[in-house]
């Protein structure tokens, strides 16, 4: 009956056995609970003929009989004694129960009159009467007004049924904290009490005594424990009473709080017993957290792990309202079952989203901060929720069926955790607000030093949200601050270089609220209010994380946004890294790089931009200023003569600048001297670059030397591209007897036989320290490679001789090359028409030599003429070897298919095969072999057997349906080697 206006449906039922007390008994039989099947029965008996829609006269007269036998006991006349009292008592109890049966069958004016038959019989006039402990009329009485009320509000008589409970409601508060009725009685009057009163739109009044109901039922069960799904019956109910009256009242907070203690109470109760309580609660919790009953519905399903798709909530139709992501945070934040979390607004023109930053700032707060989340998936996108750096690989077919093998290693994928978080061009298909969620997530996440995304198609409203994640004050315990933020290739504008900007300015106390993720989030006061924290103040308003590096390059931010970008950076002292490469900045941009002099700036790259000479004046001076400088890029900026005596000044005077970059230039001969007098008498300068400055004089290639030699810490150089005169080089090649240089790059800059033997001095230079050289592009030849393996250092560990026109005639040269260098690591000898038998003497030479006194681990072949000929000869040394690059050498499946075939052991991390023109019987004996070398990998892990990480088959005679299908298998089969089609 209470709080229900629908007829009764008697759902709850416990057994007889559980109820002990016999007066707890007679007042649960009066509640919606049935114990036992004594009320079911009295129905049935009162639903046949002789009673069904009938008066039940000698029921009502047996009832008048006992109220005259009360009369005479009042006049002394009959004895006051054990039997009377039995008898009265049962005799009013079995007429109440009467009523109720008819009021069970609808029969709602029968049962009120034959309640007013009974009320007689509930009060005297005498206090020993009255008072009575074994008679207790006041149980008596408060049954059958309580019975009336139910019958009255059945048809509508409210007023009726509100004088009945309130007259109820006195005696049961009559005694105080000495009242004779039982707590229950009391609890369930007043809710009944509280009911009717809402009927008639008395909240106020029915909702203080909901609230008492429900105290005295807590009260109560504390001490006096009934059936669990008793007591859970009786608190649902009562919760669900003072919900709906705080609702009408407007007391949103209240009524959620009752709602969600209301649900609580509900897991105890199964469908059948539940007599709808937990829709009912879940229709008062929908319009007290102003959300749509069936979202309401999916959130409860998803805290409990209840509904169909247990641990799955899908998010991607509902609209993200302020109101609707408290509801979801509160269930990530209790919730223990569920697992996976889906927004798929893929749509080109989604439906309108009302969620502002803040509140979806705290949603994902709590996505990352639940502890059962496993998954994430956004447009498609699978995170995972704890290592949202990590995407989550769905399965194939033959890994979730049962082809799959216990022993399939599945985590073997499974990236190490990165420097920077890989999100480039993974969010270019989302929507505005599917991008914006997954920036968030990604900072809020993150447990990497920083973040590339990367072309993705940022846009301004996506620039607010991940500004509003970077400034947030507060994180989960295990991540970190983004400390990198790369934002390449996004076509930001000016709007989203000042919005970005606020991201190093410090906090007002009045935005600390709005930039904070608490633990418990209160429920507002208002619908779609998002509460706030209380703000910190004073010197808490710093920014105490940031962002110290930043990579804004390849966006069209201009000289304004340059500007805009700067005045916020120079907020943050510890940002060290600035690159805006390819941002459309001109001389008056540059102005804006004197405001970073406020900073520990230590990386600076502004490339392709056209500066030109003004600009990097005003660069060369902000710079100077800059005293934590330690890079300077400035490639392809339109750098001519008469910006090098700026660039040379700084050189000189700068104590820190380790590395210098001015590459795609036009420095020309006289700027090139005029730089090299600054950077000689620099204590710092590492590594400077000038490739492609079109420097060719021998007076600028005397520069450079002097230069090379007289600055102590140069460690790397690069000249490539600059055609220098014949007589030029031998100055450079002598500077590098006499320097610290460890690299040196000399690429494209047409040297022939004739100057690189001027360049080493006729085979008489001596390089001992000499580590890598880059000589790729110059038509060497042969005789030129001759005096080069005669006289390159000892200490050579990288060698790269690609498009040099070398021949099979080079293979003593590579021979003596190798023996010569016992350091060489890594060889490029691509593009040159070396054939069949140009690398014979070289293999020969390996296999003659043990291998650890053999240092060749990368070796580049590709565009070399090989054939399969030249493949199999080198099969030996595919067990010393790191790498191998053979692409595009006329390599066929037959090839292939005989190095596979043959027992030598193959130790290789990558084997590019790119170019070729191998087909499926070289993909079925390259799958072949490495299966059988797994699985003996398994039966004997100790065993040697061969291995390659990486196969690259790129342009080769593979469809892309055999490449699919052969991938599938290598999944389960080979999980250690991965292809690239």
């Amino acid at each position: 009956h209470f709080g229900s206006r629908r007829p009764l449906l008697l759902r709850m039922k416990v057994d007889r056995s559980l109820v002990e007390d016999p007066l707890v008994y007679d007042i649960i039989y009066f509640s919606p609970v049935e114990v036992g099947d004594e009320r079911y029965t009295h129905k049935l008996y009162f639903q046949t003929d002789v009673y069904s829609r009938t008066w039940p006269k000698p029921i009502v007269e047996k009832m008048s009989a006992q109220t005259e036998e009360l009369r005479h006991v009042e006049l002394s006349i009959h004895p006051f004694d054990a039997s009377f009292k039995r008898r009265h008592r049962e005799g009013v109890l079995f007429h109440c129960k009467t009523a109720l049966a008819y009021l069970d069958a609808r029969e709602a004016r029968i049962a009120m009159k034959l309640c007013a038959v009974a009320e007689p019989a509930t009060k005297s006039s005498e206090s020993r009467v009255m008072e009575d402990q074994q008679l207790d009329l006041d149980f008596l009485r408060i049954t059958a007004l309580s019975v009336m009320a139910c019958a009255a509000r059945r048809v509508k008589f409210y007023q009726k049924a509100v004088d009945a409970l309130s007259e109820a409601k006195d005696i049961c508060l009559g005694g105080g904290e000495d009242s004779r009725v039982h707590p229950l009685m009391t609890a369930l009057t007043l809710l009944n009490l509280s009911a009717v009163l809402g009927d008639i739109d008395h909240d106020e009044h029915g909702l203080r005594w909901g609230l008492e109901a429900l105290n005295l039922l807590y009260t109560f069960f504390a001490k006096n424990p009934l059936p669990q799904i008793v007591q859970a019956y009786y608190l649902a109910l009562a919760c669900h009473n003072a919900g709906l009256m705080n609702v009408k009242l407007g007391k949103w907070p209240e009524a959620v709080e009752l709602v969600n203690e209301g649900i609580e109470f509900t897991k105890v109760l199964s469908e059948q017993d539940d007599d709808g309580l937990h829709k009912k609660l879940i229709a008062v919790g929908a319009q007290a957290k102003h959300v749509p009953e069936g979202f309401l519905t999916e959130a409860v399903n998803a805290l409990n792990g209840w509904g169909e798709e247990r641990g799955v909530w899908n998010l991607s139709h509902w609209d993200f309202s302020n109101c609707e992501i408290l509801e979801k945070i509160h269930v990530l934040r209790h919730s223990t079952t569920l697992k996976r979390l889906i927004v798929d607004h893929v749509q080109e023109e989604p439906r309108r989203i009302e969620a502002d930053d803040v509140s979806l700032l705290r949603f994902i707060f709590a996505v990352v901060s639940c502890t059962c989340l496993e998954e994430f998936s956004i447009s498609g996108v699978d995170f995972d929720a704890r290592k949202v750096w990590r995407l989550v690989r769905k399965p194939s077919y033959l890994e979730t069926s049962w082809y799959a093998s216990p022993l399939n290693f599945k985590e073997i994928h499974d990236a190490q955790r990165p420097q920077n978080a890989q999100y480039a061009e993974i969010f270019t298909k989302f929507n505005s607000f599917s991008r914006s969620l997954a920036l968030l997530l990604a900072v809020i996440g993150n447990e990497c030093e920083g973040l590339d995304v990367s072309r993705n198609n940022i846009d301004d409203r996506n620039i607010m949200a991940l500004v509003r994640a970077l400034r947030c004050q507060e994180r989960p315990s295990h991540t970190r601050p983004v400390c990198t933020l790369i934002l390449t290739g996004n076509g930001l504008g000016v709007n989203s270089a000042k919005e970005l900007a606020k991201t190093w300015i410090p906090l007002l106390p009045e935005e600390l609220e709005a930039h904070s993720a608490p633990e418990a989030v209160p429920r507002s006061s208002a619908p779609g209010e998002m509460p706030l924290e209380s703000a910190k103040t004073g010197a808490e308003s710093a920014i105490q994380h940031g962002v110290t590096a930043l990579d804004m390059s390849d966006n069209s931010i201009g000289d304004e946004g340059l500007e805009l970008l700067t005045t916020g950076i120079a907020h943050f002292r510890r940002f060290s890294v600035l690159k805006a490469d390819a941002i459309g900045i001109g001389p008056r941009g540059c102005l804006a790089l004197t405001q970073l002099q406020a900073t520990q700036l230590e990386l600076l790259s502004l490339s392709n931009n056209r500066l030109g000479p003004e600009g990097i004046e005003v660069v060369s001076t902000a710079m100077l200023l800059c005293s934590w400088l330690h890079t300077l890029r400035l490639d392809d900026c339109d750098i001519d003569t008469f910006a090098a005596p700026a660039l040379a000044a700084l050189l000189r005077n700068h104590g820190q600048l380790r590395e210098v970059s001015l590459n795609r230039n036009r420095l020309e001969s006289s700027g090139a001297i005029t730089l090299c007098k600054g950077a000689g008498a620099s204590q710092s300068l590492q590594v400077l670059h000038l490739a492609y400055n079109g420097i060719t004089t021998e007076a600028a290639a005397e520069a450079i030397a002097d230069m090379m030699k007289s600055c102590s810490n140069l460690h790397e150089m690069s000249l490539s591209g600059n055609q220098l005169e014949v007589d030029a080089m031998p100055h450079i090649g002598r500077a590098l007897e006499h320097s610290k240089l460890l690299t040196i790059h000399l690429e494209d800059m047409n040297l022939n036989q004739t100057s690189i033997s001027n360049f080493l001095n006729h085979g008489a230079a001596e390089m001992q320290d000499l580590q890598v050289m880059l000589l790729s592009g110059n038509p060497i030849g042969d005789e030129g490679f001759e005096v080069m393996g005669e006289c390159l250092s000892i200490g050579l560990t990288d060698l790269h001789l690609s498009n040099c026109n070398l021949s099979s005639a080079s293979q003593v040269s590579l021979q003596n090359l190798l023996s010569l260098s016992p350091h060489l690591r890594t060889l490029d000898l691509s593009r040159n028409s070396l054939g069949p038998n140009g690398c014979t003497e070289m293999v020969k030479w390996i296999m003659d030599n043990p291998k650890e006194h053999v240092a060749l681990r990368s070796l580049e072949l590709s565009d070399g003429q090989l054939g399969n000929e030249g493949f199999l000869q080198l099969l030996p040394i595919l067990g010393s070897l790191t790498h191998l690059g053979v692409g595009n050498n006329g390599i066929t499946s037959a090839g292939l298919e005989a190095i596979m075939k043959s027992k030598q052991l193959i130790q290789l991390k990558c084997l590019d095969l790119s170019g070729n023109k191998i087909d499926e019987k070289g993909l079925q004996a390259l799958t072949e072999r490495f299966t059988k070398e797994h699985k003996r990998s398994l039966w004997n892990p100790k065993q040697v057997t061969s291995s390659i990480d990486k196969v690259i088959l790129t342009n080769n005679d593979i469809s892309p349906g055999l490449a699919a299908s052969t991938e599938v298998f290598l999944k389960v089969s080979t999980p250690l080697l991965s292809v690239l089609w």
